[in-house]
C-alpha cells in the first residue's frame, strides 16, 4: 500500500549556528530517493522553508519521520509536538544518529510511536512495509542497529545517484556565501558522502563500530553521478566529499580520478580522509583530476592523547602527511581538539604550536574546537564521569507543551591546569572583542582557531 511520508530535517532556528548546516540534508534526499517508487515521500528542511507554516499547510500524513539533533533537539522536539497536536492520527518516527543513541529520553518523553535504528533506506522501507519480525519480549532494546538495513556497494551508488536539479542548492549557495567569506572552495558547493561505515573506533565518536566495513560507491557509478550532476547544476564549482574515509580505498580513488580525467569533468574536488590513505602517486592524479584541497581530523599532536582517544595514527604519521602535502603543492584542512577529556597540558600546548605552524602557509585552514562535544553513544558518553549538561526550553508552538530538557554538552578534562584553561576559554569568548563579533552571527570555527590557539599559548604560561 503507497503511504504519504514527510521527512523533517533538524531545525536551527538560529543564524548563529548556520555555519554547521552548509548543506541540503543529503540523507533524507537519499532516503527520499529510495522509496519515491513504493511511496509519496517530501522532505521539510526548516533551513530554507518555514516548517510551522508547512505543517499547518500539508494536510495529512501517513508518517512524519524526524531527524533530530543534538544542538537543536529543543526545537525538534517542539515540532514534534506540534505535528503531533495537528495530526494526532499520523505515525511519528524519529531516526539518525540522536534518535538511536538517546532513543530512552525520547521514549520517556512519550512524543513518538516508533524510533527506527539503522541505515535510514532500507530501515524505513521495512517499517513502512511491515518488513519486520519481532520474536522477542517488546520490552528489550537492542543499541546496535541490524546489518541488515546496510546498504551494498551497488545500493549505495544508486542511491546517491540522486535529482540534483531538484535540490535547494542554490538557497543554499546564497546563504553559505557570507558565512564562508566567500571562499572559493565553498562557492556553490555540493556535499557528497560516496561512503557508509567507520570502523575506526574513536572515543568520542557516536557513530563509529569497529565491527563493519567502509562501503563505498563504485568507481564507474561515481563519474557517472558527477557528469550527471555537471548537467543537472552547471553552476557547480566544487563537489566536497564529506565522509571521513572518502579516499580509503586507493584503487578506486586512482580508478575514478582517471576515468573523470578522461571524461573531461570541468570541477574542484575537497575530500575528507585519513591521513594514511594518501601516497605521491595517488596524490598526483588526484590533482590531475582536480582536488585542490584535503580535510582530515588530526585531533591531537600528542603522541600520547592520540593512543587514548583510540585514533590509527601518531605524531611521525601527522608529519608524514603534511610534508607529502606540501610536496604535492595541495592546501590541507585540519581539525583538531584542544582540551579533549585526558589531555595533560602539554599535549594541549603541542596541539597548538602544531596549529599555527599549519597556518603558517596561509592556504592552509584549521577547525580547532576547545572541547569534545557529548554525543551520546560515543565511548566517552558511556565511561567519563566528567559531562557538563545544559538546560533547553522546547518552545511552546500555539499552545504546545514547553518544557526544560537536559542535553549533554561537553566532556570535562580531568586534568586540573587542562580544565582551569578551559575555564579560561570560556571566558575569553564571553568577553574578548574578537570573539563576541564573531559568534554574534553565523561563522565557521575556521575563523576562530588562530585566535584561539594563540589564546591557550598565552594562557598556558600563566598556568
Amino acid at each position: 500500500m503507497r503511504k504519504r511520508v514527510l521527512l523533517v530535517s533538524s531545525w536551527t532556528n538560529s543564524i548563529k549556528v548556520l555555519g554547521y548546516y552548509l548543506s541540503p540534508p543529503m540523507g533524507l534526499y537519499r532516503i527520499q530517493h529510495w522509496l519515491e517508487k513504493k511511496h509519496d515521500v517530501d522532505i521539510l528542511d526548516p533551513n530554507v522553508e518555514d516548517p510551522i507554516h508547512f505543517l499547518e499547510n500539508c494536510g495529512f500524513y501517513d508518517v512524519i519521520g524526524f531527524s533530530p539533533t543534538k544542538d537543536n533537539l529543543h526545537n525538534d522536539i517542539a515540532l514534534i509536538h506540534y505535528a503531533r497536536k495537528l495530526y494526532p492520527q499520523t505515525q511519528i518516527v524519529l531516526g539518525g544518529s540522536e534518535a538511536s543513541n538517546n532513543y530512552q529520553m525520547f521514549l520517556n518523553m512519550d512524543i513518538v510511536d516508533f524510533i527506527i535504528m539503522g541505515e535510514g533506506e532500507k530501515a524505513l522501507e521495512f517499517f513502512l512495509e511491515n518488513k519486520f519480525n519481532i520474536h522477542i519480549s517488546p520490552g528489550i532494546m537492542f543499541k546496535n542497529k541490524s546489518t541488515s538495513t546496510f546498504l551494498s556497494t551497488d545500493e549505495l551508488t544508486w542511491v546517491t545517484s540522486l535529482d540534483f536539479g531538484r535540490l535547494p542548492l542554490k538557497e543554499y549557495w546564497k546563504r553559505n556565501a557570507s558565512v564562508t567569506n566567500n571562499d572559493p572552495l565553498s562557492t556553490n558547493c555540493i556535499n557528497l558522502y560516496i561512503t557508509n561505515n567507520c570502523p575506526i573506533g574513536c572515543k568520542f565518536c557516536s557513530t563509529t563500530r569497529p565491527d563493519v566495513k567502509v562501503v563505498g560507491i563504485n568507481p564507474h557509478g561515481l563519474v557517472r553521478m558527477l557528469e550527471k550532476i555537471m548537467i543537472q547544476v552547471p553552476d557547480t564549482k566544487t563537489i566536497y566529499f564529506h565522509d571521513d574515509n572518502a579516499c580509503g580505498d586507493r584503487k578506486n580513488t586512482i580508478e575514478w580520478c582517471t576515468e573523470a580525467i578522461r571524461a573531461g569533468i570541468n570541477v574542484s574536488y575537497v575530500a575528507s580522509s585519513r591521513i594514511r590513505h594518501f601516497d605521491s602517486e595517488m596524490l598526483d592524479i588526484m590533482i590531475k583530476a582536480g582536488f585542490r584541497k584535503l580535510s582530515c581530523g588530526i585531533e591531537a599532536y600528542s603522541d600520547s592523547l592520540l593512543k587514548k582517544v583510540r585514533k590509527a595514527q601518531r605524531v611521525k604519521d601527522i608529519d608524514n602527511f603534511i610534508l607529502l602535502m606540501r610536496d604535492a603543492g595541495i592546501p590541507v584542512h585540519i581539525n583538531v581538539i584542544l582540551c579533549q577529556p585526558e589531555a595533560e597540558i602539554d599535549d594541549v600546548k603541542r596541539t597548538a604550536e602544531f596549529c599555527l605552524r599549519i597556518l603558517e602557509d596561509k592556504r592552509n585552514t584549521v577547525g580547532v574546537e576547545p572541547y569534545i562535544k557529548a554525543y551520546t553513544g560515543s565511548w566517552y558518553y558511556d565511561n567519563w564521569d566528567l559531562i557538563e549538561y545544559t538546560y533547553n526550553t522546547v518552545p511552546s508552538i500555539n499552545g504546545t507543551k514547553s518544557e526544560k530538557i537536559r542535553i549533554p554538552g561537553r566532556f570535562l578534562p580531568r586534568d586540573k591546569k587542562v580544565h582551569h584553561l578551559l575555564v579560561q576559554i570560556d571566558e575569553a569568548y564571553k568577553t574578548d572583542g574578537f570573539f563576541i563579533d564573531k559568534r554574534k552571527e553565523s561563522y565557521l570555527t575556521a575563523q576562530l582557531s588562530e585566535k584561539l590557539c594563540k589564546l591557550a599559548l598565552e594562557l598556558i604560561k600563566g598556568l
